[in-house]
């Protein structure tokens, strides 16, 4: 530590998240002559440094890791030079560009540079014209990993106290950090918070605070680098401040209870999530094992990735082990530490890796009823079926990010001492309809979403609201809706546009009349949206197998959207254009050059947070979609039976169809009219006969076409 207070430090650094792999830490400080501070150590109760530095250097492993220190920006200094380096990074995260504020010292910004080091990292380095705090520019880095989110009210107001506890709300630019014994120090505008949280140790000193809130005591788990409090690096270094070790929570091992499921710091939802699950591997099963000083995944002999002893997973150790068909976890076995061994399971989970386990009463408690259950249930052997071993990975995720992810840990303490938790968001469902025959299956199909507030703007496009069956219908919706009456000459986007403003939830979504939906697809494209920061979610349709030969069922959560309204796109890219039909499916390219927005949707059922990587609207999307194949009833209802038919194909064959009869391509999805030139040709005798140049097989194919 400084102990002049009035001159300046000429290099400060700090590193975190290193726990494990100290050879590309060693790498990273190599010839910066400067003082060190290992942030998975540092105390909350003073600052890093006194005064301001000339050079300010902050060392994080991974993102996730970057995202940890931002609940200590108070404690970092002001420099002039801020230089953020990021170890490893994980191919779907963007660059870490920083998002700045409306704080006046971005004023004073000289230079900013990002560029991509050796392998996966990241160097960004900022010079001002004056000393700026660091925490700021720390925080804007993680606005730009999390999508470039700018002005979101984190709730409840936290405030942080005691070695570790930066874990229990990472990327959280409103923490307060105050020391164990209180009180919680005041803020610019807002003195006070909502919540304290604290991880005093083995023994919890008193709080000394009266009026505001009593302190909610975690333990603290892990001893040795890289545990909730570590240590210093043995080897010397220049200047190296000390860190604060406390006590080790003993008497968690051998056959004792394990803490609840609130004792477990959460899994950051932001960097350990579903992003890269492969639907197809060819790996084997992978084993967790307890390490010299870490946990280590091992697959044939070999470490695959090492974990820290907090447990808390990293997105680079979550991609080294996508490849593998998954993780078993002996949580019968003689664990130093269950306490990380909890959090290692329950960040797997989260991330949609298939954990092969039996946990036992003694590890319901700390794992969650569901999650104990669904592991519980499992058969190892339906890792061999790519669809099974998908569906368990969808159950999982669903579970572990329903009870175990930042949001979840938070609403559970605010509900615990009686603070209003964070509304649930809402879905404005927009249904646009021609078939006054399919009004009540499509609403029976929103009716049964469960985990979501939803209301629904149906639009009867060319019918009224009180003929046969349509009135009963929406009579017996259980929920909130709004029916609009629409004639039948309106193009499809314009009614579109016209009940998206009809609607009053905070999420505008899409869903077709003769489309089946599991009962999960409205509260996973949430999931899918508050995991990624994408401004546009969506996801791609699949065909079943119907009930008859030869037929097929209408498709299932066809290419659905899902987007926030108080993300406007971008002024002319809102909404449906005016055409009669492709809305929305060209909203993302219409979306992507204008304004740059964050999509969801592609490859493997990845919400794309930023538009640097591409979109593959071709790909099939299937994590999602897989759980809702097992959801399809046996028989199709007749009004959707019938909307099933056959058409004829050039080469002869019958392909199934969905709508109503039609003639030409002007007759899609319903359409009336004359047949345009194109599709009077196509009627006439002989049109379909092979062109010259293009023979055919005998049984009518074309052999360049065949796949």
């Amino acid at each position: 530590m400084n102990t002049d207070p009035g001159k300046a430090i000429p290099v400060l650094g700090c590193h975190i998240g290193f726990e494990g792999y100290p050879e590309p830490l060693a790498r990273l400080r190599e010839g910066a002559d400067a003082v060190w501070t290992d942030l998975d150590g540092a105390p909350t109760d003073r600052p890093i440094a006194e005064s301001e530095v000339e050079r300010f250097l902050l060392l994080a492993r991974t993102p996730a890791d970057l995202r940890r220190a931002v609940p200590l920006a108070a404690l970092l200094p002001e420099a002039r030079t801020i230089v953020v380096v990021v170890s490893e990074s994980p191919r779907w995260r963007p660059a870490p560009v920083p998002v700045a504020d409306n704080a006046q010292y971005w004023r004073r910004l000289l230079d900013l540079r990002v560029r991509r080091g050796q392998g996966d990292s990241w160097r960004v380095e900022t010079d001002f014209a004056r000393a700026v705090p660091s925490g700021g520019v720390l925080k804007a880095l993680s606005r730009g990993l999390a999508g470039g989110q700018r002005g979101v009210l984190y709730k409840p107001v936290v405030s942080l106290a005691g070695v570790g506890s930066h874990h229990w709300r990472p990327g959280d630019p409103n923490v307060v950090p105050a020391p164990v014994t209180g009180p919680v120090p005041a803020r610019r505008a807002a003195p006070g918070c909502d919540l304290v949280l604290r991880t005093p140790g083995a023994e919890a000193p008193d709080w000394q605070e009266e009026g505001g809130p009593a302190p909610i005591d975690r333990p603290v788990s892990g001893e040795g680098p890289g545990g909730l409090g570590a240590v210093p690096p043995r080897t010397p270094t220049r200047g190296l401040v000390p860190a604060q070790t406390p006590p080790r929570d003993h008497g968690r091992g051998g056959a004792g209870p394990l803490p609840s499921v609130d004792d477990l710091p959460p899994v950051d939802e932001l960097s350990v999530c579903p992003i890269g699950f492969a639907a197809v591997v060819d790996g084997p099963l992978g084993e967790l094992r307890q390490g010299s000083g870490t946990y280590e995944i091992t697959a044939r002999g070999e470490v695959a990735t090492l974990i820290a002893p907090s447990g808390a997973l990293t997105e680079p150790d979550v991609a080294r082990v996508r490849e593998l068909a998954g993780v078993a976890v002996d949580l019968d076995g003689d664990w130093a530490e269950p306490y990380g061994v909890a959090r290692v399971v329950c960040g797997l989970a989260a991330a949609g890796v298939p954990v092969v386990a039996r946990p036992g009463p003694r590890w319901s408690g700390v794992l969650g009823a569901e999650l104990a259950a669904l592991l519980n249930g499992f058969d190892p052997a339906g890792l061999s079926d790519p669809l099974t071993r998908e569906q368990f990975s969808i159950r999982l995720r669903r579970s572990a990010l329903g009870l175990h992810s930042v949001a979840a840990r938070w609403r559970a303490f605010a509900v615990a001492r009686g603070l209003r938790p964070p509304d649930p968001p809402t879905v404005s469902v927009l249904l646009c309809t021609r078939r006054p025959e399919l009004v009540g299956f499509a609403l029976g199909q929103i009716a049964r979403q469960r985990g979501v507030e939803t209301e629904v703007v149906l639009t009867l496009h060319g019918f009224t609201a009180d003929l046969p069956g349509v009135a009963e219908a929406v009579s017996s919706y259980p929920g909130m809706i709004t029916v609009i009456e629409e004639d039948p000459g309106v193009v499809f986007g314009d009614v579109l546009n016209r009940a998206a403003r009809r609607a009053s939830g905070q999420y505008l979504t899409k869903m077709d009349d003769d489309d089946w939906y599991g009962p999960d697809h409205l509260a996973d494209l949430l999931l899918a949206q508050s995991y990624s920061g994408a401004d546009l979610v969506g996801r791609a349709g699949v065909l079943l197998p119907g009930p008859h030969r030869d037929h097929r069922p209408p498709r299932v959560q066809d290419g659905a959207l899902l987007r926030a309204r108080g993300r406007q796109l971008h002024p002319g890219v809102e909404g449906g254009v005016r055409r009669s039909r492709g809305i929305p499916a060209d909203l993302p390219d219409r979306g992507r050059p204008a304004a740059g927005v964050g999509l969801g949707g592609g490859r493997k059922d990845l919400p794309l947070p930023r538009p640097q990587l591409p979109r593959q609207p071709a790909e099939p999307v299937r994590a999602h979609v897989a759980g809702a194949a097992q959801q399809v009833p046996a028989e199709v209802p007749p009004a959707v039976a019938g909307a099933v038919r056959e058409r004829t194909d050039g080469d002869g064959r019958r392909r199934p169809r969905h709508g109503p009869p039609r003639r030409g391509r002007n007759r899609r999805r319903g359409r009336g009219g004359p047949l345009t030139p194109r599709a009077a040709q196509a009627e006439r005798p002989g049109a379909n006969a092979p062109r010259p140049g293009r023979e055919r097989d005998k049984d009518g194919t074309c052999p360049c076409s065949a796949s």
